[in-house]
């Protein structure tokens, strides 16, 4: 604590560069701060980055909360939330000029993700944050302003954040409520799994959001609640004493139907979001879904490299191949076809569709244009046609959102009602009516999974041609675009993945991508596919936690899943995809 005090004295009304003097480790009464990022501007984006280091016999937390993944990344949550908790009470922000005198932390949305920001090491808990020291009008170190922020501030941050015989019991029913959430999550997949369902929706969730760009729960209290149909009404026990009640949606093929602005699309929102844990009074803490589920849509402009399609468009008039098929401009159709086999080549075996996102011409062709095109003329082979085979040979689960397209109901095992937001199961009426379910033609359905990284792949150099100036490594976000990756050369736009939910995950997917750009040169050949890395890259996670990337700037990475990253590497257009079909 002196050794900081007098460091800081030294650097007192100095250029603000000589911030950067400040490294090492340094202890306070009951905790250390380590600085680890120094930036040497009082505006620069990112800024500098340091940790607090806590016993966690001094924590007093229950060690019980402590001995699963799953319950770390519980506390792990909860504390980074109560730290940024405990900056609004604490902490004077913006002090300095351009900002600066100032703490923060990492994003944080509704869900609870593996981070980088929280740490579990030995017998100490390390908590990363984001801080800029202030400076002075004319850009200078305030070394009165920077002490004041370690020695008062931050101090009090600690206190308020670790320290649990501290926390009122509303702060304990909280923190456990939080380790319940997900404890309960994994005993609903276990019973999913067992038993054929890929979603479960509680009795009385509240999916509704406050706004498109808000995720945060409606508190509009006329709000209507999830209530499940009795026909799809499932209990699954959870203790000995106690058990959750809502709809299960059985594997094959569902349709959600029902007018505009009934909550259809909302309900589907809630299930896209199910694959991830919320935080207490989010609202969707025990809706769950099947851990592969992926959202797939159309999205012209994208690039598409080496992919097989021929499954859905075959027979292109200009001769192109589609079984190793490219597009640097791909169409809709042709867009939403490639999601689909990306996804299905991942290992996802449940897929989500909302038609108001989707290629009207790969879905369905209907019977007026069967009349007027015959179908031997046309290349797209529609996934009305295909959807029966997908789930009986390939296991593939599918969810439609449907208003206009109601031939899907024939096809559909389960249908769905959404009537101003309450759920009806509508399946028998639909048999009753349209009959029993219409199978596709019998042909075999092909899903290739055979393309192969080639090992110059995922090049982090960047070159300014204008400035003649090249950096070894480029990964960051783009400003203004929070889920456009710049990479290398390369700018990754994922707009078209909404399971990426917080912006730390798209830093984090370059880093992946840096990593198994660095495994394949140190094996000098690639010869694998996507898939293949991505596993192999999960499971070096899995065993070494989330710093086995070393970002540039430690605490500021939460975990996406593996389709994310996979999402993000088909949509490189400098991809390299060696050809594997001959």
């Amino acid at each position: 604590m002196k050794k900081l005090k007098k460091l800081l004295k030294s650097i007192a009304d100095q250029s603000y560069q000589k911030i950067q003097l400040l490294t090492g480790c340094f202890q306070f009464s009951y905790y250390s701060v380590q600085f680890i990022k120094i930036q040497g501007s009082p505006g620069a984006n990112p800024a500098s980055i340091a940790s607090v280091a806590v016993s966690i016999k001094e924590c007093g937390l229950p060690l019980s909360y402590l001995d699963s993944p799953l319950k770390r990344i519980a506390v792990a949550d909860f504390l980074i939330r109560r730290f940024n908790e405990g900056i609004n009470q604490f902490a004077q922000q913006n002090r300095g000029k351009q900002g600066s005198g100032s703490f923060h932390t990492v994003e944080l949305g509704q869900t609870m993700l593996q981070r980088d920001c929280v740490l579990f090491c030995g017998e100490q808990i390390e908590l990363r944050f984001v801080f800029s020291l202030p400076a002075k009008g004319t850009g200078v170190i305030d070394a009165n302003q920077a002490w004041i922020m370690f020695e008062q501030e931050l101090t009090s941050i600690v206190d308020y954040t670790f320290f649990y015989h501290k926390f009122t019991e509303a702060t304990k029913e909280l923190l456990r409520r939080t380790l319940d959430i997900q404890e309960a999550r994994l005993q609903i997949k276990q019973y999913m799994q067992k038993h054929g369902l890929c979603v479960f929706i509680n009795n009385g969730a509240s999916l509704v959001r406050r706004s498109g760009v808000d995720d945060r729960p409606d508190e509009n209290p006329q709000t209507i609640r999830f209530q499940s149909p009795k026909e799809t009404e499932v209990e699954i026990p959870l203790s000995a004493t106690s058990s959750i009640k809502g709809m299960g949606i059985k594997e094959g093929v569902c349709c959600i139907t029902g007018g505009g602005y009934h909550g259809k699309s909302t309900l589907l929102q809630a299930i896209l979001a199910g694959v991830y844990a919320h935080i207490p009074d989010d609202g969707r803490e025990f809706v769950v879904t099947r851990d592969d589920a992926v959202f797939v849509r159309a999205e012209e402009g994208r690039s598409i490299k080496g992919l097989d399609i021929s499954a859905f468009i075959a027979n292109l008039p200009n001769g192109i191949d589609t079984h190793y098929f490219s597009s640097d401009n791909a169409s809709g159709s042709t867009s939403q076809a490639a999601s689909l086999v990306e996804s299905i080549e991942m290992g996802s075996r449940l897929l989500l569709f909302d038609e108001d996102t989707c290629a009207n011409n790969l879905l369905l062709r209907d019977d007026l244009i069967e009349k007027v095109l015959d179908a031997k003329h046309d290349p797209i082979k529609p996934l009305y046609s295909k959807l029966r085979s997908l789930w009986q040979q390939q296991g593939v689960s599918m969810i439609f959102v449907v208003g206009g397209l109601g031939l899907f109901l024939q096809k559909a095992d389960t249908c769905l009602l959404m009537d101003n937001y309450q759920c009806k199961d509508i399946t028998a009426k639909i048999r009753a009516k349209l009959g029993g379910i219409v199978e596709d033609d019998g042909t075999v359905l092909k899903i290739a999974n055979n393309r192969v990284l080639a090992p110059d792949n995922f090049n982090p150099s960047y070159t300014n041609y204008r400035l003649k100036k090249t950096l070894p490594k480029r990964i960051k976000d783009l400003r203004n675009a929070p889920k456009c990756l710049e990479y290398g050369m390369d700018l990754v736009n994922l707009e078209a993945v909404p399971q990426l939910v917080e912006a730390p995950q798209l830093l984090c997917i370059g880093y992946c991508l840096l990593k198994i750009q660095l495994e394949m040169q140190a094996q000098g050949v690639g010869g694998h596919t996507i898939e293949y890395w991505l596993k192999w890259l999960y499971k070096e996670i899995d065993a070494k936690g989330l710093s086995y990337l070393q970002p540039d700037y430690p605490g500021t990475l939460s975990l996406p899943r593996q389709y994310e990253v996979s999402a993000a590497i088909n949509r490189i257009r400098s991809l390299n995809i060696i050809d594997n079909f001959n």
